[in-house]
């Protein structure tokens, strides 16, 4: 079992892999290159820093430290969970929305409340 400043350690590193992926993201996208070839050796370069912190990562869970699936980088994360929480039908991404149902039929149900204001609003 693995300290308290091996956790912190292995979030950190999360967090560092997390920006890696976020570097080599907009690298590829919006990043400006004289040549193709240019861009691959740069986003080579991105990759092999990430790898180092992606084997020091795997080292220290294989030794026992725990950490939280939140404290994931979004590339280790399962692909289908993540896309499925971010996409709406219509394949836009955005944020999930709880809805109140500890409150659904009670006075306080807010939803209830927005639907008959706006039908109200509708009739007149």
């Amino acid at each position: 079992m693995a300290d308290g400043g091996e956790k912190i350690r292995l979030k950190m590193l999360h967090e560092e892999i997390d920006l890696f992926d976020r570097k080599l993201a907009h690298l590829m996208k919006y990043d400006v290159f004289p040549s193709e070839v240019e861009r691959n050796a740069a986003a080579r370069k991105l990759n092999l820093k990430r790898e180092a912190l992606v084997q020091k990562a795997k080292a220290l869970t294989d030794d026992g430290t725990e950490f939280k699936p939140n404290d994931l980088p979004r590339s280790f994360r399962p692909k289908d969970v993540a896309a499925a929480a971010a996409a709406s039908p219509n394949g836009e991404k955005r944020s999930v929305r709880r809805s109140s149902s500890a409150f659904t039929g009670t006075g306080f149900d807010w939803q209830q409340s927005v639907k008959d204001y706006m039908a109200k609003k509708g009739k007149e």
